[in-house]
């Protein structure tokens, strides 16, 4: 999250408190974005390490200019946070003594021209990564009403999935849709009133959830990250919207037992003052896990 050009990760303070950091310990940030919350870990560490998973290979670019990102204590790893397993199983990391996932899509990345916007008019791309093959604009100009509704709906808890679907299938055939504008423009004109939202913030979130397949991703890093906790580990997760937050409810509720203790009964979120001072952590919340043997 950026505010005023300077990087302000979201409930810093809240995942310091609750990582409890040892300056030996081995930590993951699996979601190192602008690496916010990685260079808080790394200051205080002293003989630990600090593994990083970034898929958005920009992100993983700035890092070669930062100085901190150059200590042998810290290694960044440009895969999608799904291939935890494979990564902690080839550096030889058995435990962890935490993890943290912050899912919410960088404000950088939503004035690039990949379509994530619906403010900025770009090509229907979606991709976190480039390696990627599916863009939004397949899924648009090929898939079926019925499927894309379920998309809109499934991924975006879209109320209009239906409505919005046979409209864009009916548009696709006159002319291909590929930018941001005229996506929004078929969205909005199944709206009779202007709400205090935007009309296509739903659609779009579920587009590019399905590109990217998060949810599945988020469940299967999340099952691995439970395996390869160390005692009095913590998972931290902050999410952004209820199908994520449900996810990682669901899977604490899992694993709560002798083993595990759920810290957060209800999520945490952030004090007015940083939603004040940073407007995208305004949605933001941290649930928290710790092992207990």
């Amino acid at each position: 999250m950026s505010n005023g050009g300077i990087h302000v990760p979201v409930m810093l303070s809240e995942v310091l408190d609750h990582l409890n950091l040892k300056k030996g310990g081995i930590y993951v940030d699996c979601t190192f974005g602008r690496g916010g919350h990685s260079r808080a870990i790394l200051e205080k560490l002293e003989r630990g390490k600090l593994i990083a998973f970034e898929w958005d290979k920009k992100f993983s670019e700035l890092a070669r200019n930062d100085k901190i990102f150059h200590s042998p204590q810290f290694y960044l790893i440009n895969d999608n946070f799904v291939n935890l397993e494979e990564h902690l199983k080839k550096m030889g990391v058995q435990e962890a003594d935490g993890f943290l996932f912050d899912l919410g899509l960088s404000s950088d990345q939503l004035v690039e021209e990949r379509g994530f916007s619906y403010r900025l008019n770009s090509p229907l791309d979606m991709r976190i990564s480039e390696k990627s093959k599916l863009k939004a604009e397949e899924v648009i100009n090929n898939y079926s009403c019925e499927k894309l509704a379920d998309i809109f709906y499934l991924y975006g808890e879209e109320r209009k999935a239906r409505v919005i679907a046979r409209k864009i299938c009916y548009w696709r055939k006159k002319e291909k849709i590929v930018n941001s504008e005229q996506l929004v423009g078929i969205i909005a004109s199944c709206f009779s009133q202007k709400g205090n939202k935007h009309p296509a913030r739903k659609v779009f979130q579920a587009l590019r959830v399905f590109v990217n397949q998060e949810l599945e991703n988020l469940s299967q890093a999340l099952e691995v990250a439970f395996k390869h906790l160390a005692r009095e580990g913590k998972i931290i997760v902050i999410s952004y919207h209820s199908l994520e937050d449900r996810i990682v409810k669901q899977i604490f509720k899992k694993y709560s037992s002798k083993y595990f203790q759920i810290i957060t009964k209800k999520p945490l979120i952030p004090t007015p003052v940083e939603v004040m001072n940073n407007h995208r952590a305004r949605s933001a919340k941290m649930r928290v896990i710790v092992r207990k043997a």
